[in-house]
């Protein structure tokens, strides 16, 4: 079979199963199969693949038709220009996520922090914390995550971009472990303060997708994704509420929490927020698409 024929069947297939973008799937899956960028197929679409390849392409184009995400499929989804790897036992990243990146970059250079330490709280994959490593290498990291296989896969990441003497990753729920900084947590390198200490920066992205909204999820969600980093009660808001309330126990004074909320979750997140009585400088950061994306604030 050629390389025209192939995709045109994939695309065909793709279709009828209602997948956006058919032939752009259809191209991403080959090209990962061929080790080869998409435009070369125009270039060769008479080239015949082996039937061997060509099998293991059908496969891989049923798996997408049952509308399994494609970055399960590759095992990888770029995050901040980086190849992430990711599997069923994380969260598929979102482009939305950068701007916690974005904010926490700022805030370093805004707060002159010569040797940041930083958690972040349920870290999935690992691209807050190991991106955050890349981009600030004075930086020291804790990163948490109930699941382990997620812890897994977070490794295989620090390790894959050279990050992972300095991302501490622990089996946590939430802050447990560190609890008014009673618990010492010895920094992957020496000479940077310890958790007893505080950190200067805790970020988060935790579930906040409402239980009753599962079915307004696309197929390759609410099907393949993992429900615990998704759904947070009937409001979406009880890891962030949990969070709010927890956080500043292990935030040094005049120290920042950042953390992703949902779209509509602006007002209810700022009252919550306020209520402690704990932070400052609160605010609500915006998204490309002009919605509510990112809470931040300032332990008093």
């Amino acid at each position: 079979m050629t390389i025209a024929q192939a995709l045109f069947a994939a695309t065909k297939q793709l279709s009828r199963a209602h997948i956006e973008n058919p032939q752009l799937e259809a191209e991403i899956l080959l090209a990962h199969l061929l080790g080869k960028e998409r435009i070369w197929f125009y270039l060769h679409p008479e080239f015949l693949i082996e039937d061997h390849v060509n099998k293991q392409y059908v496969a891989l184009v049923e798996r997408r038709a049952m509308h399994e995400p494609t970055a399960y499929i590759l095992e990888q989804r770029e995050f901040w220009s980086l190849p992430f790897r990711v599997t069923r036992d994380t969260l598929i990243p979102r482009p939305e996520t950068e701007l916690i990146v974005e904010i926490s970059l700022a805030l370093v250079k805004q707060e002159r922090w010569h040797r940041p330490f930083i958690l972040d709280l349920g870290t999935g994959c690992g691209i807050l914390a190991i991106t955050l490593a890349c981009e600030i290498p004075e930086a020291a990291l804790v990163a948490t995550d109930r699941s382990f296989l997620a812890l897994i896969v977070a490794y295989q990441n620090a390790k894959r971009f050279g990050v992972k003497s300095r991302v501490n990753l622990v089996q946590a729920d939430w802050i447990k472990p560190f609890k008014s900084c009673e618990t010492s947590i010895s920094p992957p390198e020496k000479g940077i303060a310890s958790a007893k200490q505080g950190f200067h920066l805790v970020v988060s992205n935790p579930p906040y997708v409402a239980n009753k909204d599962k079915r307004l999820l696309a197929k390759e969600i609410f099907k393949y994704e993992p429900e615990g980093s998704l759904f947070s009660g009937k409001d979406g808001l009880e890891d962030i509420e949990k969070l709010i309330k927890a956080v500043p126990q292990v935030l040094r004074k005049e120290a920042w929490f950042i953390c992703e909320i949902g779209h509509d979750q602006g007002e209810q997140v700022i009252q919550m927020i306020r209520d402690t009585g704990m932070y400052k400088c609160i605010e609500i950061r915006k998204d490309l698409s002009g919605k509510d994306r990112v809470l931040m604030a300032k332990r008093t």
